[in-house]
């Protein structure tokens, strides 16, 4: 299946610049709008409901700090589904990570709303295209610079959520942590599992920092390290705020409110300011700056084996293709100028994404067979039978995920989903057959 093999890339990104990627990808808004909703849903305890999905989601991602840390992918995902499962699979994904560009544009829309927030004045739309157009110029420079930038402001996003929990802990008026109290467990397990599936999907997008393989200094040894050390910052972050949000203000006042309700009660006007533009808005930054650059490192790779145009992967002198990322900043503009809601585009790409990460496990299961002596070499090496457990409780995670997914979807975009999939299928079929398309050899063991 395989093609001749890539030449070892040789990358800048040390472990600071990919853990501040992995923090700034998987903390965004969601941490900001959804503790309302979670509170009633399960009352006092949505901070338990956030240990939940969090410990959740990092059984989803587990599976990757044993594979990163054995073999180098060049390509991420698509490396890993080409070498690990076979070239028909290879180019489904291939066609599939194309409906990952989307997400961009949730970022976008979501930014003016809290723009706006504070200046009223200023039009959602208008501040959304002049975002996104800065971070792609951003992107377009190399990603040195987008890491230096995500660096900066991922320091000042941590800085705004610690803020806003110690302030509102001060404030500490509620039993948020007295498992006795009746509005502990408002709707009992089942209202706390309802929460936990809502926090899930704002717990795993560090996982898409193994896609920075070719870009890392030393992969197999930072980007596992990346990965773990995204759990306790998010534990200390997003229980936290989840606590705080609680403990302010009487919980029928806060319920199904976003937590800049709470921000305006526990912090001085000041700090106020300067929580939203450090706190919401720059989660969104973080995230729409890491995102284009993981969108579009895949989807690269499978231009040169072929799957696109090869010319459609073209670098520029700082080693971008910018005609991919033209494209990922493109789609991101669509559903901005449309007026597409924040949940019409996260249902849309939901299911698709689900079953993607459905592929992706039937790869983790080849690894220890298919790269045997890089995996008895590998630091993170445990018996394969620890390792195969591991694969199968991320894997019965990401089912319940998928089920609960499908169930919030109308028949319409479920319809559009399995359209989607279905397309994506046939493509990576009838493309396979081609002897034009060669998967590359993009994965190295040392």
């Amino acid at each position: 299946m395989n093609g001749e093999k890539k030449e070892i890339p040789k990358g800048t990104l040390g472990l600071v610049e990919l853990y501040c990627l992995s923090i700034g990808q998987v903390i965004g808004a969601g941490v900001i709008t959804l503790v309302g909703p979670a509170i009633t849903a399960t009352g006092y305890s949505a901070w338990l409901a956030y240990l939940l999905a969090i410990v959740l989601g990092f059984f989803t991602v587990f599976p990757l700090v044993f594979i990163c840390g054995t073999l180098r992918l060049g390509g991420g995902y698509y490396s890993l589904i080409g070498a690990l499962t076979n070239k028909t699979l290879a180019g489904m994904y291939a066609f599939a990570q194309l409906t990952k560009l989307l997400s961009i544009s949730l970022f976008a829309v979501s930014l003016g709303v809290y723009v706006q927030s504070l200046f009223p004045q200023v039009n959602t739309t208008v501040c959304g295209v002049a975002f996104l157009t800065f971070f792609y110029v951003v992107n377009l420079c190399g990603i040195d610079m987008m890491a230096k930038i995500q660096k900066y402001m991922t320091w000042v996003l941590i800085a705004a959520l610690l803020m806003l929990i110690v302030f509102g802990l001060m404030h500490y008026n509620h039993p948020v942590f007295d498992i006795t109290h009746q509005n502990f467990l408002t709707n009992g397990v089942a209202g706390l599992w309802t929460a936990s599936f809502l926090f899930v999907y704002s717990t795993t997008g560090y996982s898409m920092t193994m896609n920075y393989g070719s870009v890392a200094r030393n992969p197999q040894r930072d980007i596992p390290w990346a990965l773990i050390l995204s759990v306790p910052t998010l534990v200390i972050l997003y229980c936290g705020v989840a606590a705080a949000g609680s403990c302010v203000l009487p919980m029928e006042e806060v319920m199904d409110q976003p937590l800049t309700l709470v921000a305006r009660v526990a912090l001085p006007k000041v700090l106020f300011i300067a929580f939203i533009i450090g706190g919401p808005i720059m989660a969104l930054l973080t995230t729409m700056n890491s995102t284009m650059p993981a969108n579009c490192l895949p989807i690269m790779v499978s231009c040169k084996d072929g799957w696109l145009p090869k010319s459609f992967g073209k670098e520029n002198k700082r080693g971008v293709a910018w005609k991919i990322m033209t494209l990922n900043y493109l789609l991101g503009l669509v559903p901005l100028l449309l007026g597409f809601n924040v949940k019409t585009i996260t249902n849309n790409i939901m299911l698709l994404n689900s079953c993607m990460y459905l592929m992706c496990y039937y790869a983790y299961f080849q690894m220890p067979k298919k790269y045997p002596d890089a995996w008895k070499r590998s630091r993170w090496h445990v018996a394969d039978r620890v390792y195969y457990l591991v694969c199968a409780v991320g894997l019965v995670g990401q089912c319940a995920i998928l089920v609960n997914s499908a169930f919030a979807l109308t028949p319409i975009i479920a319809i559009v989903s399995i359209a989607a999939i279905a397309i994506c299928c046939v493509l990576g079929l009838l493309r396979a057959r081609s002897p034009e398309v060669t998967v590359s050899t993009t994965i190295w063991e040392d």
